[in-house]
């Protein structure tokens, strides 16, 4: 659903003057062909009206994210303008190159990131989730458009070669209950990667295993699944694959954050000490907790969480992880909230 069709049931939408908005910027793995062209045809969702001399249509605004992602892409891929905008039937053959599906669903987030301001929602706080902070350090201004594009490409490259035979898993329990299924499958080799919720854990392992885990898990009455991630990350195997990520691209200009970037790897706001370049090659090989900094956004002063890019699981996360929170997903059919 598109952010006009979102915001003709929820008008404003639902956000006062003086809320201030974290930013979540999603990872990778949900599948699908995200729907810019709904966000694109959306206009501007008006928290209050725009100032004259403001960011054009959302058609324009989409479409230029989609040409500065597109420069950062290595010569002979898809044009994203094309199979995201102009021609979306042509996307899932597009998607079976490696890296394509990586580089839309980013190009996805900084889309409505800009879509978003030009409709007067800003971000006060910006959060990515795993692959997600490269988009919320753009969101920040770190890093431009197309480079974080260029890093992302380089990202799925070391991560494809690198992680090749793994993958990551989904189990509804907490992370101490997963640690304790973990161990009764008795392979040290598959370890909690991610915590998303309270009670929802990834795992990450080489294939076999992995499955062997997650059996394990649906055998003790716990809902689990692979998601659509085809390499290991969030991994102690995958040391080196950081350094080597890290020497890619820490000739890319940085620049100081607008705005504060909160790390579910770091457990908290990044500072102007930090090497944002060491931060993300950090995500390759550490594990992340989202409801920690969530919280922390929330005890920051983030009154409302706002879904950066297609569906609302981060907002669910928000939703699960700090009571009574108030979400919104722009990109996804509204669902109430307090």
């Amino acid at each position: 659903m598109s952010v006009a069709s979102t915001v003709a049931h929820r008008p404003g939408p639902d956000l006062r003057p003086d809320d201030a908005c974290a930013f979540l910027f999603p990872g990778t793995g949900a599948g699908g062909t995200p729907d810019l062209t709904g966000l694109a045809a959306s206009g501007q969702p008006a928290r209050t009206a725009a100032p004259e001399g403001a960011a054009g249509p959302a058609t324009r605004i989409v479409a230029d994210v989609l040409d500065a992602v597109t420069e950062g892409l290595p010569p002979g891929w898809p044009d994203l303008r094309t199979v995201l905008l102009d021609d979306p039937a042509a996307y899932p053959a597009a998607a079976t190159r490696p890296g394509v599906a990586q580089a839309a669903d980013y190009a996805c987030a900084v889309a409505a990131d800009r879509v978003l301001r030009a409709g007067g929602v800003a971000p006060a706080f910006a959060v990515g989730q795993s692959f997600g902070e490269i988009a919320a350090m753009v969101s920040a201004g770190v890093f431009t458009i197309t480079d974080g594009a260029r890093m992302a490409v380089s990202l799925v490259q070391v991560l494809t070669r690198r992680g090749a035979g793994g993958g990551l898993g989904l189990i509804a329990a907490p992370e101490a209950d997963t640690r304790a299924l973990l161990r009764r499958a008795a392979d040290p080799s598959v370890v909690v990667a991610c915590t998303t919720a309270p009670a929802l854990t990834v795992v990450a392992g080489p294939d076999g295993p992995l499955d062997t885990a997650l059996a394990a898990a649906r055998d003790a009455g716990r809902r689990a699944v692979r998601l659509a991630v085809p390499y290991l990350s969030h991994h102690p195997a995958m040391a080196g694959a950081d350094a080597e990520w890290y020497d890619l691209i820490r000739a890319i200009p940085a620049r100081p954050a607008e705005l504060p970037v909160l790390s579910p790897v770091r457990g908290r706001a990044y500072t102007p000490a930090d090497d944002p370049h060491r931060a993300l090659a950090d995500c390759i090989v550490r594990p992340l907790r989202l409801p920690e900094i969530l919280r922390a956004a929330r005890r920051a002063g983030a009154t409302v969480f706002v879904q950066a890019g297609p569906g609302d699981a981060l907002c669910h996360a928000a939703r699960l992880s700090v009571p009574g929170a108030r979400t919104f997903a722009p990109m996804t059919r509204p669902r109430p909230t307090p």
